[in-house]
């Protein structure tokens, strides 16, 4: 039997607080993918946003002030649906990859993946900028209008990989009469997290 012997958290943790991590963990990552989902909503009526993103206006319409005007209902939609585009190339890539590192490595790449995203689309100047991201589009010599896109690409991407990763390491690590009652742990706290995005958005 092979022995771990380079300092590992199953050193520290074992049965059910080693397993306690593990799902803690799946389900936190879990969380923030029902966040992002719910996040879009209250940002896609924000009037800096709708601004910045050149999608729209604000208006007062019948006494109501910062009403939101959507003028390019394509380039709104497109920007909320790439993010699921990059989530289901990740998530069809994820398990290629995890398959060949490991589950671990994997849900690091994944991690690595949706913290360049989301810090790609909080610094984001347009819409192609939140669309393609600065990295991409700074290599091919645009301006700033076009430097947006694949911000929401690359985060989706990361959260595929997440998706595809974190079930499968968490359940394989319980033990076979709790891996129901985790997975369905992991996809309630995604609704948790839907609902928490939508609470700080009121």
């Amino acid at each position: 039997m092979n022995q771990i012997t380079r300092p590992n958290i199953s050193h520290r943790l074992s049965k059910s607080r080693l397993l306690t991590a593990i799902n803690c963990v799946a389900g936190l990552s879990i969380f923030f993918f029902g966040y992002d989902q719910g996040m879009m909503g209250g940002v896609n009526n924000a009037a800096d946003y709708i601004h910045l993103m050149g999608f729209g206006h604000v208006e007062t319409i019948d006494g109501s002030p910062n009403t939101p005007v959507i003028t390019n209902s394509l380039l709104q939609g497109g920007i909320v649906s790439v993010y699921y585009l990059g989530t289901l190339v990740g998530a069809l890539a994820g398990g290629w990859v995890g398959e060949r590192v490991g589950r671990i490595r994997t849900i690091a790449l994944g991690a690595a993946w949706g913290v360049l995203g989301a810090s790609l689309q909080c610094s984001a100047q347009g819409h192609m900028w939140m669309i393609f991201g600065g990295l991409l589009c700074s290599s091919l010599r645009v301006g700033i209008l076009e430097l947006t896109a694949i911000a929401r690409l690359i985060n989706g991407f990361g959260t595929g990989i997440l998706n595809a990763i974190v079930p499968v390491w968490a359940t394989e690590s319980a033990q076979h009469t709790s891996r129901g009652q985790f997975i369905a742990i992991e996809f309630t706290l995604n609704i948790v997290g839907v609902v928490v995005a939508y609470w700080l958005e009121l």
